[in-house]
């Protein structure tokens, strides 16, 4: 965003009458009040937050303590061109250092904790995998730029199976890149090229792990809490433990306005009459929806039920009646495909397991990013931890991990991970690292939580571009729709940036406010990104006449290149 962008802009006309309700208290909807309150001036007593879950986060989650173990659902990837997250955490005083922002906060971690991979694959029961050969094949390297040339319109509904050789899949690229981003192959098309665009600028560091950025503590300490702090000493409007159930809706000369949001919680069901003036800003997914936990002792449930899914049911009453609000079936009819577990040790009193890591790996907790155990059954990636929550004692270890596949046997508990302890599922990655005599130690030192999701991956799902709704549908007077289920073209899913981007495109939207939107960063477009792109994937340290022929000569692709590029516009001035 240029600095000449970055102005306070003038109230909106009438915002001081208008109020504000928001569906959903995760990042998209902790953002769009942010947004309604520091960029469109709405006075923060009229902007209401409605949470179905006890507190604040939604996905962003962490609690627990060192005696009964601590909990994470979730681990998130970030770096430095989520430029919308990044003018959010600008606002917000941090909770630890006085005088900073959780923008200075996570920016000064950075520099002191680094992360930069030396062990980003493993196998055999400890061994490092070899990826020094080329990324990818030739072949697939060339359909793989054939994949940025083509519409999208071309491969809805299409998978990575569609696309690539049977060779991609095991290939040291979506070895890295897929684990990193939780892609199964059978996954949609059109997300795998977005993500390969739109992270461009990693190809050629991807086994380093480098750019990836990391919070102070985890998100929900480091983001989530001091976002709610703030919001709430400003005078915004927390209702937790409040459920909207349902969004009345009226339809006039083309106009579509909510007239009226049903709620549920500990007194009953009630209702809140709409007008014009009240702005509705609806998170109509949840990666989280359906998660049920287990610990050392307890396997999680897999909640399959399909009777009440929070804000997936509400999305699906509206899509029932108008196509302009999307297909919700196609992202969570498919529980068998779109679940993962994930998993959360505490270690107490014992370094067995941290040592042991540091030293083969090279790498401190919290500095390598995450490694992935490329001959696991379940293919589990997991990262260690060093100080994770602000409370954490020095001799309690932390790390959190994740099994792609649950439903079938381990290599060492021949059950699937899906019906595993904590215990058992830590087992199984003690083993899979070489620590295979040191499990029952190990193990007495430990509590392990774990969580089964049933829609975590579900936004990856084979879709057509309408499948989404627009963060404003068609006609929509005072609705707008924000988080991980939103079209957001140019943009990718299962990303932080994406739930406060679509939060700022709505109120932006809405309150018609008249600044710049913050734009999206395109890698894919920097010549110096596509060179170092090409060298990284084919292992070759400069780009010849002869490559560079043979390129030409093996994709058929080239003269759609030189159309694409000839037809670019000019640059803003």
């Amino acid at each position: 965003m240029r600095n000449y962008d970055r102005i306070n802009a003038l109230p909106p006309e009438r915002i001081a009458e208008k109020r504000a309700h928001i569906i959903g208290g995760g990042i998209a909807g902790l953002s769009a009040a942010a947004f309604l309150v520091s960029d469109a001036h709405m006075p923060a007593d009229q902007v209401t937050i409605y949470e179905s879950l006890p507190r604040m986060g939604g996905c962003m989650d962490a609690d627990g303590n060192a005696e009964g173990g601590y909990t994470c659902r979730g681990e998130r990837e970030l770096e430095s061109y989520m430029e919308c997250l990044w003018y959010l955490c600008s606002k917000v005083p941090s909770l630890q250092t006085p005088g900073l922002t959780i923008l200075d906060e996570t920016h000064q971690a950075n520099l002191r904790e680094p992360i930069v991979s030396h062990f980003r694959l493993m196998e055999k029961q400890g061994a490092l995998y070899d990826y020094t050969a080329p990324l990818m094949s030739f072949d697939d390297a060339r359909r793989m730029m054939e994949l940025q040339l083509t519409p999208e319109a071309e491969l809805e509904m299409k998978t990575v199976t569609d696309w690539f050789s049977p060779a991609f899949t095991r290939s040291a690229f979506w070895l890295c890149w897929a684990s990193k981003l939780a892609f199964r192959d059978y996954h949609s098309l059109i997300e795998v090229r977005r993500y390969v665009q739109r992270f461009m600028m990693m190809d050629y560091v991807l086994p380093q792990s480098v750019g990836i950025l990391h919070t102070e503590f985890n998100e929900y300490d480091s983001v989530i809490k001091p976002i709610e702090v703030w919001l709430d000493s400003l005078g915004v409007r927390f209702l937790s433990g409040t459920t909207v159930t349902d969004i009345a809706i009226r339809d006039t000369a083309g106009e579509t306005l909510a007239t009226a949001l049903t709620l549920r919680d500990h007194a009953g069901e009630s209702r809140v009459d709409l007008d014009p003036d009240d702005l509705v800003f609806f998170t109509n997914g949840s990666l989280t929806q359906n998660a049920t936990m287990g610990d050392s002792h307890t396997a999680p449930i897999f909640d399959r039920s399909t009777e009440d899914r929070g804000c997936f049911t509400v999305w699906e009453k509206l899509a029932a009646q108008d196509a302009k609000f999307g297909r919700p079936a196609t992202f969570i009819s498919t529980v068998e495909a779109s679940n993962w577990m994930s998993f959360f040790p505490t270690i107490r009193g014992d370094e067995t397991f941290t040592a042991f890591m540091e030293s083969k790996t090279g790498d401190k907790p919290g500095m390598g990013g995450a490694i992935t155990i490329v001959d696991s059954s379940w293919g589990i990636s997991f990262v260690p931890y060093s100080k994770y929550f602000p409370d954490q004692p020095a001799d309690v270890h932390l790390l959190w991990g994740y099994g792609q596949i649950s439903d079938i046997a381990g290599d060492f508990i021949k059950k699937p991970m899906r019906d595993c302890t904590g215990a058992e599922v830590f087992a199984e990655l003690l083993y899979h690292c070489g620590l295979e005599n040191k499990i029952d130690s190990i193990l007495a030192h430990s509590s392990v939580s774990t969580c089964m999701m049933p829609y975590i991956t579900s936004q990856f799902m084979p879709r057509k571009i309408s499948d989404r709704p627009k963060v404003i549908p068609d006609g929509c007077v005072n609705l707008a729709f924000i988080g991980q289920f939103v079209e957001l073209p140019g943009d990718v899913v299962f990303t932080v940036e994406t739930s406060v981007r679509t939060a700022m495109m709505a109120v932006w939207g809405l309150t018609g406010l008249a600044k710049p939107m913050i734009p999206i960063y395109e890698p894919a477009f920097d010549l110096r990104v596509i060179v170092a792109s090409i060298k990284e994937t084919l292992a070759i340290d400069e780009i010849t006449v002869a490559n560079l022929q043979q390129i030409a000569a093996a994709s058929p692709a080239l003269p759609d290149l030189l159309a694409f590029v000839n037809a670019l516009p000019k640059p803003v001035v």
